[in-house]
């Protein structure tokens, strides 16, 4: 039994190697499972609640279990034979007891000594707290042995604390008041078992073993009749087994030795020995029974264990997204004040290029007055000028047309004059012709009378004298002519300077009357801004 509780010491070795994330904890219990078509596998979200769920849902049948399980044991004995059998189908043997009769101290040895064989799991399957605990502390049915002087601290040995050390103390025995207090265990520090899983077992172990070393005459062994009583139906608790069979107060277990007296103190000693052996077994019950309990608490205490790992891990996620979630924040309230910055740099840099562009804008309204009050007077002093030159071109327009006019009749007049001088001489000509040719022929040398241009009459009296006087005539034709040309020719020029000077003066019309029109313009452009500003003024 003490090896066996000692091998249980090495409880935390599978649960040391067990994986301790959240991810190889889901991929291990879901590996056998087909994924659920209610929700989406690529939604970690989804997967996560549902194993969540399935594992609450689990947690609530294995609850349902132990609590089934606390209340067949909590129940009346004999169990029936239906419940035994299953009961039996589902356990393991787990131990094998010799009683020989002829050493009652070997007997005694015999009662500690348990054999276990532990069922093989498959590799695949992971195995919880709870099957490991009944695979090292399997039922052994080892009864609790009692040591003389110990009934005060029979209760609390029964009503033991979880967590807390008991002290073992002797009263009375070969050694007088000498005190014995048990040896911890090497490994009790990294155990996840607790203390009162292991209590009783304990006492088992370090108490039974200094009594098969002393002599046995100091060493006499009595059942625990207070435990018996506390294992009564009306005293049970919810953590307790009643006792398949009641033992009297006054029975004892006397001195273990060979005896030289009549037969009847053998068959009182094997009578006292079954009854020891029967007490034994309902005290070993009791121990599996809280050991069972304990195992259960420890298979709680895993799962609490593990669920507050899973909230942890879930804690952990959450965590893991409100920093993702501040960080962005964060980036996103930088991103913000980095805009909210550069906005303030732009605005001042557009408050002081809207206080350039104002002075700008003012001083070229300045200017542009300036120019505008220029420009009125250029345009006033063009409006006086240009009504002066329209009303001389008039005159000189009119005054042309009033001497062409009269050149025309002049010259008209004049041709008329011309042409009747021309018929005048022509006639005197063919006259004076047809004389000569008639004195010619006749050879006469009388005078004759010619004409001269003005109408005088003179006499030639020979051909010399006619061809004088023709000489003269066409010389003074030519003079004629001469004065004419040079008359016509003055007229011309005369004319070519006044359509000149009339070109000259329509251009700068034209010139004068674009530019009235651009002042114009400008005028009508410049008044609004003057206006505007004046209504801005007050």
């Amino acid at each position: 039994m003490s090896s066996s509780f000692a091998s249980s010491s090495t409880l935390t070795t599978p649960n040391r190697d067990r994986p301790s994330s959240r991810s190889s904890i889901t991929s291990g219990k879901s590996s056998n499972r087909s994924p659920s078509p209610a929700f989406s596998v690529d939604d970690p979200v989804a997967v996560r609640n549902q194993v969540s769920t399935l594992r609450h849902s689990i947690r609530h049948q294995q609850a349902k279990l132990m609590s089934l399980e606390n209340v067949l044991l909590q129940g009346p004995r004999p169990y029936p034979p239906e419940l035994v059998d299953s009961l039996s189908s589902t356990s393991t043997p787990s131990s094998a007891m010799s009683f020989p009769s002829s050493r009652s101290s070997a007997s005694i040895s015999s009662l500690t000594t348990v054999t276990t064989t532990p069922p093989s799991s498959p590799p695949s399957k992971r195995r919880s707290s709870y099957d490991v605990l009944r695979d090292l502390a399997p039922e052994s049915n080892l009864p609790l042995p009692r040591r003389e002087g110990r009934d005060s601290n029979a209760a609390g040995l029964e009503d033991f604390k979880d967590g807390v050390p008991m002290d073992f103390e002797r009263e009375g025995g070969s050694s007088g008041g000498a005190s014995y207090k048990r040896l911890s265990s090497p490994t009790r520090t990294l155990s996840r078992i607790p203390v009162s899983s292991v209590g009783n077992a304990r006492a088992l172990a370090d108490d039974g073993a200094p009594a098969l070393s002393r002599p046995i005459s100091s060493s006499k062994l009595t059942i625990d009749t207070v435990s018996a009583a506390a294992l009564s139906p009306s005293s049970a608790g919810p953590n307790t087994l009643h006792p398949a069979s009641s033992v009297s107060p006054g029975k004892r277990l006397s001195t273990i030795g060979f005896s030289t007296s009549a037969g009847g103190g053998t068959t009182k000693v094997l009578a006292d020995l079954q009854t020891g052996v029967l007490n034994a077994r309902t005290a070993l019950e009791n121990t599996k029974a809280q050991l069972r309990l304990a195992q259960r608490s420890v298979a709680q205490l895993t799962r609490q264990t593990e669920d507050l790992k899973e909230g942890r891990e879930r804690l952990r996620l959450e965590n893991e997204g409100l920093n993702n979630v501040v960080a962005r924040k964060e980036r996103l309230l930088q991103e913000v004040l980095e805009r909210a910055r550069k906005a303030e740099t732009e605005s001042a840099a557009l408050k002081t290029q809207s206080k350039t562009e104002t002075t700008s804008t003012k001083k070229t309204i300045r200017e542009l007055e300036v120019a505008l009050a220029e420009s009125s007077a250029l345009s006033q002093k063009s409006e006086r000028e240009y009504i002066t030159l329209r009303d001389s071109m008039k005159g000189m327009v009119e005054g042309f047309a009033r001497d062409i006019k009269n050149v025309r009749e002049e010259a008209s007049r004049r041709d008329d004059r011309v042409k009747v001088e021309c018929e005048g001489a022509g006639k005197r000509y063919k006259k004076l012709v047809d004389e000569v040719r008639k004195k010619w022929t006749a050879g006469a040398n009388d005078l004759v009378e010619v004409e001269d241009e003005s109408g005088k009459s003179r006499s030639v009296t020979t051909m010399a004298d006619l061809k004088r006087v023709w000489a003269e005539e066409r010389e003074r034709q030519k003079q004629l002519e001469k004065s004419w040309a040079e008359q016509i020719a003055l007229m011309k020029q005369q004319v070519e300077n006044s359509n000149r000077e009339s070109t000259e003066a329509i251009a700068t019309a034209s010139e004068l009357a674009a530019e009235l029109g651009r002042l114009r313009r400008l005028m009508q452009n410049v008044r609004p801004v003057s206006v505007d500003k004046e209504d801005d003024a007050p």
